[in-house]
Protein backbone atom coordinates (compact mmCIF):
# COMPACT_ATOMS: atom_id res chain seq x y z
CA UNK A 1 0.00 0.00 0.00
CA UNK A 2 2.87 2.32 0.87
CA UNK A 3 4.65 1.53 -2.40
CA UNK A 4 1.51 2.30 -4.38
CA UNK A 5 1.20 5.68 -2.61
CA UNK A 6 4.82 6.57 -3.44
CA UNK A 7 4.25 5.51 -7.06
CA UNK A 8 1.21 7.81 -7.33
CA UNK A 9 3.15 10.70 -5.81
CA UNK A 10 6.06 10.10 -8.20
CA UNK A 11 3.78 9.98 -11.25
CA UNK A 12 1.98 13.16 -10.13
CA UNK A 13 5.29 14.99 -9.66
CA UNK A 14 6.53 13.79 -13.08
CA UNK A 15 3.37 14.97 -14.84
CA UNK A 16 3.50 18.34 -13.04
CA UNK A 17 7.19 18.75 -13.94
CA UNK A 18 6.51 17.90 -17.59
CA UNK A 19 3.67 20.43 -17.71
CA UNK A 20 5.86 23.14 -16.17
CA UNK A 21 8.73 22.34 -18.54
CA UNK A 22 6.40 22.44 -21.57
CA UNK A 23 4.92 25.74 -20.44
CA UNK A 24 8.36 27.29 -19.89
CA UNK A 25 9.67 26.14 -23.26
CA UNK A 26 6.56 27.30 -25.10
CA UNK A 27 6.53 30.66 -23.31
CA UNK A 28 10.23 31.28 -23.96
CA UNK A 29 10.10 30.23 -27.62
CA UNK A 30 7.07 32.32 -28.50
CA UNK A 31 8.09 35.43 -26.58
CA UNK A 32 11.52 35.91 -28.25
CA UNK A 33 11.94 36.93 -31.89
CA UNK A 34 15.35 37.24 -33.57
CA UNK A 35 15.82 39.42 -36.65
CA UNK A 36 19.01 39.44 -38.69
CA UNK A 37 19.75 42.36 -41.01
CA UNK A 38 22.69 43.53 -43.10
CA UNK A 39 23.51 47.21 -43.62
CA UNK A 40 25.92 48.31 -46.35
CA UNK A 41 27.26 51.83 -46.09
CA UNK A 42 30.12 53.84 -47.55
CA UNK A 43 32.44 55.73 -45.21
CA UNK A 44 34.66 58.58 -46.50
CA UNK A 45 38.35 57.72 -46.29
CA UNK A 46 41.43 59.89 -45.84
CA UNK A 47 41.81 62.66 -48.42
CA UNK A 48 44.95 62.28 -50.57
CA UNK A 49 46.36 65.17 -52.60
CA UNK A 50 49.25 64.87 -55.06
CA UNK A 51 50.76 67.10 -57.74
CA UNK A 52 52.89 66.00 -60.71
CA UNK A 53 55.16 68.77 -61.98
CA UNK A 54 56.24 68.77 -65.65
CA UNK A 55 55.14 65.24 -66.50
CA UNK A 56 57.12 63.59 -69.26
CA UNK A 57 55.07 62.36 -72.25
CA UNK A 58 55.07 58.63 -72.83
CA UNK A 59 54.25 58.81 -76.56
CA UNK A 60 54.87 61.71 -78.98
CA UNK A 61 53.18 61.52 -82.38
CA UNK A 62 54.64 63.69 -85.16
CA UNK A 63 52.51 64.89 -88.10
CA UNK A 64 53.15 62.97 -91.33
CA UNK A 65 53.91 66.05 -93.47
CA UNK A 66 55.15 69.59 -92.90
CA UNK A 67 52.49 72.18 -93.70
CA UNK A 68 53.74 75.43 -95.24
CA UNK A 69 51.18 78.24 -95.03
CA UNK A 70 51.35 81.93 -94.11
CA UNK A 71 51.10 82.29 -90.32
CA UNK A 72 50.83 85.01 -87.68
CA UNK A 73 53.94 84.47 -85.59
CA UNK A 74 52.78 86.70 -82.75
CA UNK A 75 49.48 84.83 -82.40
CA UNK A 76 51.27 81.49 -82.48
CA UNK A 77 53.72 82.60 -79.76
CA UNK A 78 50.88 84.01 -77.62
CA UNK A 79 48.95 80.74 -77.91
CA UNK A 80 52.16 78.80 -77.22
CA UNK A 81 52.80 80.70 -73.98
CA UNK A 82 49.16 80.67 -72.85
CA UNK A 83 48.37 78.26 -69.97
CA UNK A 84 45.02 76.47 -69.70
CA UNK A 85 43.57 74.66 -66.68
CA UNK A 86 41.30 71.66 -67.29
CA UNK A 87 39.27 70.46 -64.26
CA UNK A 88 38.54 66.75 -64.69
CA UNK A 89 36.03 64.97 -62.44
CA UNK A 90 36.22 61.15 -62.28
CA UNK A 91 34.08 60.84 -59.13
CA UNK A 92 31.45 58.11 -58.71
CA UNK A 93 28.93 57.31 -55.99
CA UNK A 94 30.56 53.96 -55.20
CA UNK A 95 34.29 54.76 -55.38
CA UNK A 96 34.39 58.31 -54.03
CA UNK A 97 35.69 61.70 -55.12
CA UNK A 98 38.50 61.84 -57.75
CA UNK A 99 39.33 65.30 -59.10
CA UNK A 100 42.20 66.17 -61.43
CA UNK A 101 43.24 69.70 -62.44
CA UNK A 102 45.53 69.61 -65.49
CA UNK A 103 47.50 72.69 -66.62
CA UNK A 104 48.43 72.76 -70.33
CA UNK A 105 50.81 75.30 -71.94
CA UNK A 106 53.72 75.52 -74.37
CA UNK A 107 52.32 72.57 -76.27
CA UNK A 108 52.61 70.20 -73.31
CA UNK A 109 51.14 69.23 -69.96
CA UNK A 110 52.76 71.45 -67.36
CA UNK A 111 51.27 69.92 -64.19
CA UNK A 112 48.52 67.67 -62.90
CA UNK A 113 47.03 68.00 -59.41
CA UNK A 114 44.87 65.16 -58.08
CA UNK A 115 42.52 65.13 -55.08
CA UNK A 116 41.30 61.68 -54.03
CA UNK A 117 38.75 60.97 -51.30
CA UNK A 118 37.85 57.28 -51.50
CA UNK A 119 34.70 55.69 -50.13
CA UNK A 120 35.31 52.62 -47.99
CA UNK A 121 32.57 50.00 -48.17
CA UNK A 122 31.43 48.63 -44.83
CA UNK A 123 29.10 45.68 -44.31
CA UNK A 124 27.54 45.52 -40.84
CA UNK A 125 25.55 42.55 -39.56
CA UNK A 126 22.89 43.37 -37.00
CA UNK A 127 21.03 40.90 -34.82
CA UNK A 128 18.00 42.27 -33.00
CA UNK A 129 16.44 40.23 -30.21
CA UNK A 130 12.86 41.29 -29.50
CA UNK A 131 11.20 39.99 -26.37
CA UNK A 132 7.43 40.19 -26.45
CA UNK A 133 6.26 41.03 -22.94
CA UNK A 134 2.59 40.21 -22.75
CA UNK A 135 0.51 42.18 -20.29
CA UNK A 136 -2.15 40.43 -18.26
CA UNK A 137 -5.13 42.70 -17.46
CA UNK A 138 -5.09 43.79 -13.83
CA UNK A 139 -8.85 44.13 -13.41
CA UNK A 140 -11.56 42.26 -15.29
CA UNK A 141 -15.35 42.33 -14.98
CA UNK A 142 -17.38 39.47 -16.49
CA UNK A 143 -20.97 38.34 -16.82
CA UNK A 144 -21.21 34.91 -15.19
CA UNK A 145 -23.58 32.01 -15.40
CA UNK A 146 -22.95 28.77 -13.55
CA UNK A 147 -24.50 25.41 -12.86
CA UNK A 148 -23.50 22.89 -10.22
CA UNK A 149 -25.16 20.16 -8.17
CA UNK A 150 -26.53 22.62 -5.61
CA UNK A 151 -27.68 25.67 -7.57
CA UNK A 152 -27.72 27.61 -10.81
CA UNK A 153 -27.02 31.31 -11.01
CA UNK A 154 -26.34 34.27 -13.24
CA UNK A 155 -24.52 37.39 -12.18
CA UNK A 156 -21.49 39.63 -12.39
CA UNK A 157 -17.92 38.86 -11.30
CA UNK A 158 -14.89 41.06 -10.77
CA UNK A 159 -11.37 39.63 -10.98
CA UNK A 160 -8.12 41.16 -9.72
CA UNK A 161 -4.94 39.62 -11.15
CA UNK A 162 -1.68 39.53 -9.18
CA UNK A 163 0.49 37.82 -11.79
CA UNK A 164 0.04 34.09 -11.35
CA UNK A 165 -2.50 34.56 -8.56
CA UNK A 166 -5.96 36.03 -9.05
CA UNK A 167 -8.80 36.85 -6.70
CA UNK A 168 -12.39 37.03 -7.95
CA UNK A 169 -15.73 37.81 -6.40
CA UNK A 170 -19.11 36.90 -7.88
CA UNK A 171 -22.51 38.35 -7.10
CA UNK A 172 -25.53 36.72 -8.72
CA UNK A 173 -29.00 35.33 -8.30
CA UNK A 174 -30.34 31.79 -8.34
CA UNK A 175 -33.78 31.92 -10.08
CA UNK A 176 -34.73 28.35 -9.06
CA UNK A 177 -33.95 28.63 -5.38
CA UNK A 178 -34.79 32.34 -5.42
CA UNK A 179 -31.82 33.43 -3.38
CA UNK A 180 -28.72 35.55 -4.01
CA UNK A 181 -25.36 33.94 -4.66
CA UNK A 182 -22.16 35.45 -3.29
CA UNK A 183 -18.83 33.77 -3.91
CA UNK A 184 -15.14 34.61 -3.49
CA UNK A 185 -12.44 32.55 -5.18
CA UNK A 186 -8.66 32.54 -5.21
CA UNK A 187 -6.85 31.01 -8.19
CA UNK A 188 -3.25 30.08 -8.91
CA UNK A 189 -2.36 29.62 -12.60
CA UNK A 190 -0.19 26.65 -13.53
CA UNK A 191 -0.29 27.31 -17.30
CA UNK A 192 -1.17 30.26 -19.51
CA UNK A 193 -1.40 30.58 -23.27
CA UNK A 194 -1.19 33.91 -25.08
CA UNK A 195 -2.34 34.71 -28.59
CA UNK A 196 0.48 36.32 -30.57
CA UNK A 197 -0.56 39.52 -32.33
Amino acid sequence: MLKKRYLILFLTAAVAGALLFGWGYHHGATSVEIRDSVIVRYRPGRVVRDTIREPYPVIVREPPDTICIPADTAAILADYLRERDYPLDFSTDSTGRFLVTATVGRNRLLSAEATIEPLIREVIDYRTVIRDVRQVPRWRIDLDAGVNLRNQWAGVSATRNFGWFSLSGTAGYDPFRREPVLEIRGKVSIWQSFTKK
